[in-house]
């Protein structure tokens, strides 16, 4: 921070960014030294009549030596300094402009001996030796371009230009390979993801290592606070318990098809029985099953019945098309609970990515009232406008419309006529699965919903009245999913370069201590601010009252130079549904376990197990413990 200024434009890099990168090619350019020279003394003795060989190879050595000499200054200069004093690194620039003519003269020079080593060249011994020294020079030589097209902004530096304009069209190159070979659909929701990914980074100068060493400022923060987990008694109804969703939550993991498969089914014999399952071009008979569209080989249809081959269930649709606000589900009969279920995968895809953040810069969500089926409920919108996330409802609308078009469950009622009806997903499923609910409770009133790890972002509040009577959400310690709406990216973004700003010691420090904190104990202290600062205490609180979100949060606090705004016209968004919150206890002799209100989980809370809490098997593992407690409890 700010980013690195060469060569009449701004870099994808910083100044302070120089240090893994220098250290790294010094290593490997010095290993590459020392076998050159082992070549060069052992195949071109001093006695050797053949000259020419020697003094190229020679010159690689020596152009190596100088590169290695300008990697270890660039790296000590680049150490100097915190990350918002880019003044002690000013040097760092000048140490790339000397490095450039090396590298010109090291390309060429590799060039030149590439053709001689390779194109009968006489050598006094062998030549096998000398042409891998050429082709590990041409690897550095690759390595060193590579990087040099990562970090680079094809826009030139001109402060003159919009700075929104300029952030969008990086961005939108940025996600260019998510476009390729895409119909105008996917184009556009790839465009609006770049919009919504530029407005976080359009009011600051940052590069992605900056977002990386504030992250992990953050999550060893002494002020770090988090809304308290307030337990919320409502009354839920009887069928809303663990023993159920444990049950319906192996639907959920099942339908993420063969990589779920072989990720729970470890060992050659399960991974025999899928391959004999699978089918070549093959075809499910419809009075069995009717497959909308799967691989070539059927692998997800294969893994989905060998996964829930221990259950009473009959298999009635099977779609694993997977595009842009299509994703897959599955519908079954469970003769266990007399139900008939639907149940819709999570996140499996850059597809369901980009459905995930189907989020434009100018809409957050999209009012009820715009889909045809919810604005005929007149008990949805009674407490004010609701609004939805706009990806999630867009794919719940095509599981809906399939739903319709192939009759399914008017067929599923006249052979099961006294099942009821429940809907089940995991993370983008979950979020699909609960407004799939609510636009099929008009036609089935006793509609039932198990969201496991729902996102955070699926419904305002004055719609979770109506979820509450129907749908069941599953949060599991810190799992970040939950915790991730526009506003709580805000804020995390407000208390990153709150951080940053705070912080007195170099990058490269913060990160080696900040990602050997997440794993193991250390008294390394790498933040920059204490709790003990009162002024720096009451930035961070500012005015926010306890779950109140208000247009008195529409603007965080933070220091002149980093004041952050969040448009006033975005709703916030919260997962859906009573909540069920569980985790182990720091004994972990048992599980906790209490239903929440969702503005617990309004911020995103970092920790090591913030992605693994997420997975289905961590999901499935925790609901197991659950039902096994409440059973000695009932003993």
């Amino acid at each position: 921070m700010p980013s690195l200024s060469a060569f009449g434009r701004k870099w994808g890099i910083a100044s302070d960014d120089f240090v893994f990168p220098g250290i790294t090619e010094a290593v490997i350019r010095f290993l590459w030294i020392i076998f050159a020279c082992f070549v060069y003394y052992f195949h071109y003795p001093l006695d050797c009549e053949e000259w020419n060989g020697r003094v190229y190879l020679a010159g690689l050595i020596i152009l190596n030596g100088a590169t290695v000499t300008l990697c270890v200054i660039m790296v000590w200069i680049s150490s100097r300094g915190s990350i918002m004093n880019a003044q002690s690194r000013e040097h760092v620039s000048s140490c790339l402009y000397f490095r450039v003519p090396f590298f010109v003269i090291e390309a060429l020079w590799t060039l030149v001996s590439t053709i001689l080593f390779f194109e009968g060249f006489s050598v006094c011994n062998s030549k096998n030796l000398l042409r891998i020294t050429i082709v590990l020079q041409w690897m550095l030589v690759g390595c060193v371009l590579f990087g040099v097209l990562i970090v680079f902004n094809p826009s030139s530096h001109d402060d003159t230009q919009d700075a929104v304009l300029i952030t969008r069209r990086v961005w939108s190159r940025r996600l260019f390979l998510l476009k390729i070979r895409q119909d105008e659909l996917m184009r556009t929701a790839v465009d609006d993801i770049a919009n919504m990914i530029a407005s976080f980074f359009v009011e600051g100068d940052y590069v992605f290592s900056d977002i990386v060493a504030g992250l992990l400022l953050v999550v060893h923060s002494p002020i770090n606070k988090y809304p308290p987990l307030v337990a919320v008694d409502r009354g839920v109804p009887v069928w809303m318990n663990v023993k159920l969703a444990q049950h319906f939550a192996h639907f959920a993991t099942c339908v993420y098809g063969w990589p779920s498969y072989l990720f729970q089914h470890a060992g050659f014999r399960p991974y025999w029985r899928l391959l004999r399952k699978m089918r070549c071009c093959g075809r499910i008979r419809c009075d069995q099953v009717l497959v909308v569209e799967d691989n070539c080989f059927l692998c997800n249809t294969a893994a989905f019945v060998l996964s829930t081959e221990k259950k009473n269930i009959d298999l009635f649709f099977v779609s694993f098309r997977n595009r842009v606000y299509e994703t897959p589900f599955v519908v079954l009969a469970d003769h266990d609970t007399h139900s008939v279920v639907i149940t819709i995968r999570g996140s499996c895809s850059l597809t369901d990515l980009v459905t995930d953040l189907c989020l434009d810069d100018e809409l957050l969500s999209v009012d009820v009232d715009a889909d045809p089926v919810l604005r005929q409920d007149t008990d949805l919108d009674g407490r004010g406008q609701v609004r939805v996330h706009r990806g999630m409802l867009r794919s719940a609308r095509y599981v809906f419309d399939q739903l319709r078009k192939h009759e399914i469950l008017e067929d599923l009622q006249v052979l099961h006529p006294n099942y009821g009806l429940v809907v089940c997903g995991h993370s983008l499923g979950a979020g699909v699965a609960s407004l799939l609910t609510l636009l099929l409770k008009q036609t089935y009133p006793n509609i039932r919903c198990y969201a496991f790890a729902p996102p955070g972002c699926v419904i305002s509040e004055e719609g979770q009245e109506e979820m509450r009577q129907h749908v069941m959400s599953v949060v599991t310690r810190d799992d970040v999913v939950p915790r991730i709406s526009y506003h709580a990216m805000h804020r995390l973004r407000a208390a990153i370069i709150r951080e940053l700003n705070a912080s007195t010691k170099a990058k490269c420090e913060i990160l080696i201590k900040g990602v050997f904190r997440l794993f193991f104990k250390a008294r390394w202290e790498i933040s920059g601010v204490h709790p003990e600062d009162a002024d720096t205490q009451q930035l961070f609180d500012g005015n926010r009252a306890p779950f109140s979100y208000g247009s008195g949060d529409a603007q965080i606090i933070l220091p002149p130079q980093t004041q952050i705004t969040v448009d006033e016209s975005r709703i916030q968004l919260y997962a859906p549904g009573n909540i069920l919150y569980l985790a182990d206890d720091d004994s972990e002799s048992q599980v906790i376990k209490q239903w929440i209100d969702p503005k617990c989980l309004s911020d995103i809370k970092l920790s090591a197990s913030a992605v693994t809490d997420h997975l289905p098997k961590y999901v499935n593992y925790i609901l197991e413990r659950s039902v096994v407690q409440e059973g000695l409890m009932d003993v």
